[in-house]
């Protein structure tokens, strides 16, 4: 062992990795004082901010610039963060490299909690010709006031690809877009479509869910067309699609093409013919001594058609249960360890708009089958919404 203890590297802090990070710091230091340990967090981003709150720069009801928070905070609670880009990971000498000097971290626990890039490279033309990346929250700004310049016209949003994180939050966009034309009292002028490669608005969800979603839609006339993936964006005003439908837009929105990090395809972690890194289901362990992987950078089949969504809400549930396996090993106890398993159970919220949302609970190791539940929105569950942001951030960063 190291003179430090036990080095616990954790990649990525997002949902995963930080609710990881506070737990191993919260249940390690309140061990033996002979017990030694260093938990190390590692994110070339140096802010935290959740993804559901593109939307509410969307609504005009937060800034990004406000909405960002210090991963510096880390350290007030012994946790090392490094702020530095992660080049290189080898499972067979245990060692991270960083950007910064080259710098090989060695660790005896590692958690992968890098989540999904993107890489709307892929979709020729759309770059090119003004596309916004909803998931970008700088450009989140900036389509706000394009949405609010727009007199007349149509706005489209392409869902370019599955798997994506968040599933449902093109469909809250078309809602919440339709809330802001309203309100601009522009509405009347301006067309909302929405195209999905998919038969189904979220397939994760099943037909039930799906169908619910649609008749939301239907209900704010906002046009959905499954069946329709992306195959280029021709000029600033035309879409082409691979089923061959050509469509006008005045405004285009993406939900971009999502890929694993490069580093994790360089590193020997993704089996042959898979797209994102394989673990077992029940503790997220990879194929490699106590190397894990949580969040969106795996994938986990429930069946033959459905895997667990990428959101992180899934990873917060993940990070608890690795965390409590390397606490137990830590403290050598083996009754325990085995008795640390992700249940597959998750929920998220569905704004739609003039301060509701809806609420969606799932359970994908059911018994029974993958099992989801859309509740009506309501303004409970939108006050919900905004305090588990609260909450987390302050739980994770804050406290």
């Amino acid at each position: 062992m190291s003179s430090e203890g036990k080095r616990i590297l954790i990649l990525g802090a997002g949902f995963g990795g930080l609710t990881a990070a506070n737990l191993l710091q919260k249940n390690l230091s309140s061990l033996s004082p002979s017990v030694q340990y260093q938990i190390r967090i590692i994110d070339q981003k140096d802010y935290f901010m959740m993804g559901l709150v593109n939307l509410w720069i969307l609504s005009g009801i937060r800034t990004f610039k406000d909405s960002k928070i210090d991963l510096n905070r880390l350290e007030n609670k012994g946790i090392r963060y490094l702020n530095d880009k992660v080049t290189g990971i080898d499972i067979a000498s245990k060692t991270v490299t960083i950007r910064e000097s080259n710098l090989k971290l060695k660790y005896d626990y590692l958690i992968i909690a890098l989540g999904a890039e993107y890489s709307f490279e892929e979709v020729n033309g759309f770059l090119e010709n003004g596309g916004f990346n909803l998931y970008d929250a700088e450009q989140v700004t900036k389509l706000r006031e394009r949405i609010l310049s727009l007199k007349k016209g149509r706005i489209a949003i392409c869902i370019t690809s599955i798997p994506y994180k968040c599933p449902p939050a093109p469909y809250e966009t078309s809602l919440l877009i339709n809330d802001i034309l309203v309100k601009n009292d522009t509405r009347d002028s301006i067309e909302i479509d929405i195209y999905t490669p998919t038969p189904i608005s979220l397939p994760v969800a099943g037909a039930k869910v799906s169908q619910d979603v649609i008749n939301l839609l239907n209900h704010n006339h906002i046009n959905f067309h499954p069946l329709h993936k992306i195959k280029a964006v021709l000029n600033m005003e035309k879409i082409e699609f691979e089923n061959g439908n050509r469509e006008n837009y005045d405004l285009l929105i993406g939900i971009p093409p999502h890929k694993v990090p490069e580093v994790i395809r360089n590193s020997g972690l993704i089996t042959h013919g898979q797209n994102w890194i394989n673990v077992d289901k029940f503790s997220l362990r990879t194929h490699f001594e106590n190397v894990f992987a949580i969040g969106d950078v795996t994938e986990i089949k429930v069946n033959e058609n459905v895997a667990i969504p990428k959101a992180g809400v899934f990873a917060e549930a993940q990070a608890k249960v690795v965390s409590q396996q390397i606490v137990d090993d830590i403290k050598n106890d083996k009754n325990k360890y085995s008795s640390s398993r992700f249940d597959g159970k998750g929920f998220c919220f569905m704004e739609v708009g003039n301060e509701k949302a809806g609420y969606i609970a799932t359970d994908f190791f059911h018994e029974d089958g993958p099992y989801t539940l859309l509740e009506p929105p309501s303004d409970e569950s939108y006050k919900k919404k905004l305090d588990f942001e609260r909450c987390k951030v302050n739980e994770w960063l804050l406290s």
